[in-house]
Parts: C-alpha cells; sequence; structure tokens
C-alpha cells in the first residue's frame, strides 16, 4: 500500500513537467515549417512578372558615304578626267532615351533567368551641308562643275526581345547577362545639285558664262530595320515588390545601301559624259545605351 502511494505521488509530481514539455516541442516543430516558409518565399521572390520603366542616354552612330552623284562635260569623260566629290560623314550624337518594359523571370536556385521585352523612344540626328569650290576641268578654268550635297540620318524609336541570365550575388542582388533581338526606326535624306558651265573669253569684257548640263537628286526614307543586342546589368531589390536596376546595352544594325535616282540633264554647249542614273547611299547605324529603372514585381 506504500509503495502504491509512493508511485502515484512521483507520477503527480513529473505529470507537470512532462507537460510543460510536451507544448515547446510541439512549439519548435510548428516553428520550423513557418521558418522553411519564410525562406522559400525570400528565395522565390524572383520569380513572377515585372513591369517597369526606365530612362537614360545613347550614344548613337550615324555613318553616311554617298557614292554616285556627279555630272561630267562631254569632253572629260568619269573615271579618267572628270571624278565625283566625296562626300561622307560619321556623327555620334547624344540622345536622352526613356521607355517601358515587361518581363517574367523563373528562379532556380542562385541563377535567375527570365525574358524581357522593352520599347524607348530617342532622337539622334546627325546631317552635314557640302558647298564645294568651283571644279575646274581645263588650265584656265574654262569648263568647270558646281556641287551642293546635304545628307542627314536620324535614329528613333527602338525596341527590343531579349532573354536574361543572371546569378545572385546577394539574396537582394541579381548580377546578369542579356542579349536578343532589336527593331529601331532610322530615316535620312539626300539631295544633290551639280552644274556645268562653259565660259566664253571673247575681246569685250566681261567674259560670257554660259549654263550647262545639270545633275540633281532629292529624296528623304524611313525604315524599320532589324538588328542585334546584348548588354549586361545589376538588379536589387528594394522594398516590398519594388526592384531598381542599371543596364549597358550596344544595339547594331548593320550596314544597309539606299538608292536615289539622279536627273541628269545634258544641254550643250558642255554635253554630258557617262551621266549618272542614281547614287547608291550607304549607311551603318548602331549605338550605345547606358539606362537606370525601376520595376514592380506581379
Amino acid at each position: 500500500m506504500l509503495s502504491g502511494l509512493i508511485i502515484g505521488l512521483a507520477l503527480a509530481v513529473a505529470a507537470p513537467a512532462f507537460a510543460a514539455d510536451l507544448p515547446v516541442s510541439v512549439q519548435k516543430r510548428r516553428a520550423e515549417p513557418q521558418q522553411q516558409s519564410r525562406q522559400t518565399n525570400s528565395k522565390s521572390k524572383w520569380s513572377g512578372g515585372q513591369l517597369g520603366g526606365s530612362n537614360g542616354v545613347s550614344s548613337v552612330n550615324n555613318n553616311f558615304v554617298d557614292p554616285g552623284a556627279y555630272v561630267c562635260p562631254a569632253a572629260y569623260p568619269f573615271g579618267v578626267s572628270c571624278f565625283e566629290t566625296p562626300f561622307s560623314f560619321n556623327r555620334h550624337p547624344l540622345s536622352y532615351t526613356v521607355g517601358p518594359f515587361l518581363g517574367y523571370r523563373w528562379q532556380f536556385g542562385d541563377t535567375v533567368f527570365g525574358v524581357e521585352a522593352d520599347w524607348s523612344w530617342k532622337r539622334a540626328e546627325s546631317s552635314a551641308l557640302q558647298v564645294l569650290p568651283t571644279v575646274c576641268f581645263d588650265a584656265a578654268c574654262l569648263t568647270s562643275r558646281s556641287d551642293t550635297k546635304f545628307g542627314s540620318v536620324r535614329q528613333n524609336w527602338d525596341a527590343s526581345l531579349r532573354l536574361r541570365y543572371g546569378l545572385l550575388v546577394t539574396p537582394d542582388t541579381l548580377v546578369y547577362g542579356t542579349a536578343g533581338l532589336a527593331v529601331g526606326n532610322i530615316s535620312g535624306s539626300f539631295t544633290y545639285v551639280g552644274a556645268l558651265t562653259q565660259t566664253t573669253i571673247i575681246p569685250s569684257f566681261p567674259p560670257v558664262i554660259t549654263p550647262g548640263s545639270t545633275a540633281t537628286a532629292s529624296a528623304s526614307w524611313s525604315d524599320t530595320r532589324v538588328g542585334g543586342t546584348a548588354g549586361v546589368g545589376v538588379e536589387t531589390a528594394l522594398w516590398d515588390n519594388w526592384k531598381a536596376r542599371i543596364e549597358y546595352r550596344y544595339t547594331d544594325f548593320g550596314s544597309y545601301t539606299k538608292t536615289v535616282a539622279v536627273n541628269t540633264v545634258c544641254v550643250a554647249p558642255t554635253g554630258c559624259s557617262a551621266p549618272s542614273s542614281s547614287a547608291t547611299i550607304n549607311l551603318r547605324e548602331s549605338f550605345h545605351t547606358i539606362r537606370v529603372g525601376i520595376g514592380f514585381d506581379f
């Protein structure tokens, strides 16, 4: 009987301690999934859609070369004693650029893969006017030519569809590379006026200057060009679902040509030697851009 009483008292004393230990163990087990959930949420915050905008500056390469616009007197064959006046320019204007972007990303551990599209406004124009001194075809400059050439090229809006691949250097900072297809609008113009004259020396003063053959050209164009773009950037979390980025990209639309008709009118007293029928404008367009932006994850 005494032994039963002792066992009962021992159970009565041990029961509260056992009961106190039980909730602590349960609490720990319940806390672990919550902690794991918070860690999972932290790791997956780079997955999902993103909408935002960016702005920056573009350094544009506008390269313009004209061969083919000339007029030669009948007695002076082209390429032998009559030559075209060279005309070209290569300028690098700066332009402010701004526009939206939309993308989607997938996170795999510390790696983030995504696809993104953007559109940007810019206005980067280059032009040149060339008014040349009189070109003489003989020692006394009795047969001569005047040349005036003007050319312009302007890069307008551009857009891209790109892949993005990056690594998380910290849970909140992504370093990435991006490359893909680029589309852009490029416009330009070209004008040429060439005129021959014949000077006749007579006993009485002054000499008689007679207009001769002429060549003229005038055209403008606006094209949508397709090219490629590639660059690198850094993106970092700010607060809630907002992220900021800074990015550099190079975009190249390649080399291409525009053909402009040249209207040559051959008249006496100069006549024409192998008159030009068209001018071929050689263009090469590309640009560098540094932009900063902010995006909202959804």
